[in-house]
């Protein structure tokens, strides 16, 4: 049993209450932080930052007097709230107590997000203005649920936009780390997107918080879907018996929304493929859909996420039976479509309806007995990969390590600390940059990686040359500042005297 947990800011994702407290204790081993939570005394991992598992052994591990619930750590400090909203009863129930008591798998499985096209952010994301009022109000700060959830660009507080802290999420191997100067700053990044753009945004993360801050019941796929025509049918892009001028609908789609929004927010269209995600969004199908787009539709909608949720009658698609008649001669609808086969021969069905598509459609639908006995059906192979040149490829991911590392070392402002995250992110890569294979790129990030020690006393160099270079009065005290660790830190103090003493006495 652990002697107290951390009180849990508002917000605060439950990997930073874990952060927090490792800090407290002094602890250094991730390994023996998690068996003193969670008691797994196997390999465990940090399985996920937005759905930590083992959470009732974790409950169970707090003093006797504590008043602190799985279905409140699961409710108000992980994006579960987010991520399942629009999932159905029984899966919303797996999540939860795959959660609660250990899904012995990845929970983002669970929920669609392995194999969404809207994908979840590498690194821990924050609000520079909120991470300096916590400082001056709290003493410290802390990672936050709304600034992780895709597509949330701006912090509605301060209307200004997150940054990317050096955390990463996507690798389970790293540690827990505390929002505090060697992971995050105060510096604003600056704005380049429109007003229009910054409006929707604001718009999309007030239904984001609406959705993280209640504890929704659950709708079937099949009701949402119906909603959707409903609502679609009142804006006259369905007809009367429920069928979705997909045409239209795309076309209104995206006056609403600009490209550049959307391609920002993992959604581009293509009006012109067929498998566009908004064509395939509308479908009565188990697909799975992202909570972002599911929002998106509902604000071109210009309805509150609430709205669905509060809603308890739907009506959909309305069965009509219609006698079909055909408007054409079928001999000579045969005669057509023969000729475009004989026309093209070796294309499979998928190209045979693009070339006569209205065609294909009349044949398809009134003729299909004799449509697939003459209708080729052709399946071509896809060219398999050529095998990577492992050899080749890590001397050009060492030229692209020492690139960033010049970068990084050379950057202005505040110095960045050297380590495999910073290195990864200033190259733009992902997990694939550390491959096993990459035997000399990984050998050479190995070298450059700065230690805590090493990398404060560049940022102490730094400031003071930086202080020097503007004439500014040289101090301990205000050095301390410059670099960002603060006035009181005794440890830094005697750090930042020591190097002044050694090196730079002629300032003093």
């Amino acid at each position: 049993m652990i002697n107290f947990l951390p009180l849990l800011y508002e917000d605060e994702l439950l990997v930073s209450v874990i952060a927090r407290y490792k800090q407290m204790c002094g602890m250094v081993s991730k390994r023996a932080l998690e068996m003193d939570l969670f008691r797994i005394y196997k390999r465990m991992g940090r399985k996920s930052v937005l759905f930590p598992q083992y959470l009732n052994t974790l409950i169970s591990n707090l003093p006797p007097m504590s008043k602190l619930t799985v279905e409140e750590i699961i409710l108000n400090h992980t994006m579960y709230p987010f991520f399942t909203a629009f999932l159905s009863v029984e899966r919303t129930k797996e999540v939860f107590y795959g959660m609660a008591d250990g899904y012995g798998k990845s929970i983002e499985n669970a929920v669609g997000m392995a194999g969404s096209k809207v994908k979840s952010n590498d690194y821990l994301k924050y609000c520079p203005l909120c991470f300096r009022e916590d400082l001056q109000e709290l003493g410290e700060s802390y990672w936050r649920r709304l600034p992780q959830t895709p597509g949330a660009l701006y912090c509605p507080k301060h209307l200004v936009l997150y940054k990317y802290s050096n955390v990463i999420i996507t690798d389970a191997r790293s540690d827990y780390l505390c929002a505090d100067e060697d992971t995050c700053n105060d510096d604003l990044d600056v704005d380049t997107y429109p007003k229009q753009l910054k409006n929707l945004n604001l718009k999309y993360i007030e239904n984001v918080s609406y959705l993280l801050t209640n504890n929704l019941q659950r709708k079937s796929h099949s009701f949402i879907i119906d909603f959707y025509i409903d609502r679609l049918r009142e804006r006259k892009l369905a007809s009367a018996n429920g069928s979705i001028y997909i045409d239209e609908l795309l076309k209104a789609f995206l006056e609403y929304y600009p490209a550049e929004y959307l391609k920002i927010m993992q959604s581009e269209i293509v009006p012109e493929q067929q498998t566009n995600w908004l064509r395939l969004f509308v479908r009565n199908n188990r697909k799975n859909r992202s909570p972002l787009r599911h929002l998106l539709f509902l604000q071109f909608l210009d309805i509150h996420v609430s709205e669905l949720f509060n809603t308890g009658v739907v009506v959909g698609k309305r069965t009509v039976d219609v006698a079909r008649v055909p408007k054409f001669n079928i001999e000579e609808r045969r005669k057509e479509w023969l000729k475009i086969i004989n026309e093209n021969p070796g294309l499979n069905r998928s190209e045979l309806k693009r070339i006569g598509k209205g065609l294909h459609t009349w044949i398809y639908a009134n003729d299909q007995e004799w449509y697939e006995e003459v209708t080729p059906k052709i399946n071509k192979r896809k060219k398999r990969s050529s095998t990577v040149d492992w050899e080749k490829r890590d001397k050009e991911c060492l030229a692209l390590a020492k690139k960033a590392v010049n970068e990084l070392l050379n950057a202005n402002g505040k110095p960045i600390r050297i380590m495999p995250s910073t290195i990864r992110k200033t190259v733009g890569a992902k997990r694939w940059f550390d491959n096993e294979k990459l035997v000399r790129t990984r050998k050479f990030i190995e070298e450059v990686t700065e230690d805590i020690d090493s990398y404060r006393e560049r940022k102490i160099r730094w400031a003071i040359e930086e202080m020097n270079r503007k004439g500014e009065r040289i101090t301990v005290y205000k050095i301390g500042l410059k670099a960002g660790f603060g006035g009181g830190n005794k440890p830094i103090k005697e750090k930042i005297y020591y190097l002044l003493k050694e090196n730079y006495l002629g300032l003093l």
